[in-house]
């Protein structure tokens, strides 16, 4: 028996890119955080639908180094597979074109999601539009069931095509007690005029975390941060960012953006941070900021917001998708949007996201420039709710929670038919 005179939960398959970095990663990983301690030997993790990218592994901190240690599986190992056969799950932690059968070359025969035996297969996922690509609702209607991450994502689902009885939201994981600002110290960061005769005081910083797409609305914030601040004024801008299908000489993509609008060639600091980080060293950066900003048109959930807002930064975010699921006034400062179509060149006809407000945009970066102390409070109350509600453990509960119930499922499936037949089965 579990705790709390519980039968022990079902055993769990999670599959995910864990070592690939990038978001599915970390989520993966922070759910595996939470799951491993309190489901033991009935928790396993897979490597699925990206290879390993062994620069993001060798800059894990300990803790997770000792986390995948124990629970994630060595290449080829399918011991596990046998506790699944009878009443085990499977998460298929990717998106749906990764899943069986995958339109990636090869990861059906190195690792199919679902296996063929697992009783109970989930799928899950996100998307960043207000629409899902076409192909996705027939491969997630295949899936006995989809965890989406926000009320958002369900409603998408559901208008999309995806059946309404399949849809469950569970929300995304931050490791919070990796994510602490009691813990670290701030990244250095060298003064941006290195040959100034006096070192000048340490400027306010505002931090923003993405890849180079248009999704992330990298423009819309530089429009606002050098429409609103001067270049007298001890402010600056880092950018940590990565090429997404881009060019990676960020700086000169910068000052090509504002000639190309005609602006002064005075600006206020922006400083680009285009280095790998380890993921080690990430709260660090964290701690050297004032606070986090991302006018993004569209996210799954938003990671970065999440780890700021663990790291106690006030957090400036568009108010839609992802982090209405835990960015509100009370802890951080939601940006006004309007609804606006995908540009063409993204081939996603009748989607749409946000278009973030500038001018909304400005006046929110200067209330947290003037108003520090408020927004200064509001941060720790955005850590509060972190702690209280999206730790590692509080989502290890809601998916040990969906967990008991899929076993009364499978269990009366099995008493009905005789046989262990999945609802996948039952469906073809």
């Amino acid at each position: 028996m579990g705790s709390a005179g519980l039968a022990a939960p079902p055993p769990l398959l999670w599959m995910a890119p864990a070592l690939s970095g990038g978001g599915y990663s970390s989520e993966a990983l922070t759910f595996a955080l939470g799951l491993a301690p309190r489901l033991g030997r009935r928790f396993s993790l897979r490597q699925f639908a990206e290879q390993a990218d062994t620069h993001f592994a060798s800059g894990l901190p300990p803790h997770l180094s000792a986390l995948l240690s124990r629970a994630l599986e060595l290449p080829g190992d399918r011991g596990f597979d046998t506790r699944l056969r009878r009443r085990g799950v499977v998460v298929c932690h990717a998106t749906p074109d990764a899943w069986v059968p995958s339109a990636f070359a090869g990861w059906d025969a190195i690792a199919p999601c679902p296996p063929a035996h697992a009783p109970f297969a989930v799928g899950r996922t996100m998307f960043e539009t207000d629409a899902l690509p076409a192909a996705w609702v027939a491969r997630c209607n295949r899936m006995d069931e989809i965890w989406v991450p926000t009320d958002f994502h369900r409603e998408v689902f559901a208008a999309a095509g995806v059946r309404a009885d399949k849809l469950v939201v569970i929300g995304e994981p931050v490791d919070t007690a990796f994510f602490d600002p009691s813990l670290h110290t701030p990244l250095p960061l060298p003064p941006l005029d290195a040959s100034a005769s006096t070192p000048a005081a340490r400027p306010f910083r505002f931090l923003s975390m993405f890849k180079w797409e248009a999704r992330k609305g990298w423009d819309v914030l530089l429009a606002a941060y050098f429409a609103e601040f001067s270049p007298s004024e001890p402010v600056e801008l880092l950018l940590k960012t990565t090429p997404f299908h881009s060019p990676s000489n960020f700086d000169q993509l910068i000052a090509e953006w504002a000639a190309a609008r005609r602006l002064p060639a005075s600006r206020p600091a922006v400083r680009v941070l285009g280095a790998p980080l380890p993921l080690r060293e990430l709260p660090r950066l964290y701690a050297a900021a004032d606070a986090f900003v991302l006018p993004s048109r569209g996210e799954g959930w938003g990671r970065p917001h999440a780890e700021a807002m663990a790291m106690g930064l006030p957090v400036v975010a568009t108010n839609w998708s992802g982090p209405t699921a835990f960015l509100d006034e009370e802890v951080g400062f939601p940006l006004r949007y309007a609804l606006a179509p995908l540009p063409d060149e993204m081939r996603l006809p009748s989607h749409s996201w946000a278009e973030p407000s500038v001018a909304h945009l400005r006046q929110l970066m200067r209330a947290i420039f003037s108003a520090p102390a408020e927004a200064r409070r509001r941060g720790a109350a955005a850590r509060e709710r972190m702690v209280a509600r999206f730790s590692p453990e509080a989502l290890a509960r809601e998916v040990e929670g969906e967990l008991r119930r899929i076993d009364a499922v499978l269990r009366a499936r099995e008493g009905a038919t005789g046989r262990g037949a999945t609802m996948r089965d039952e469906l073809r």
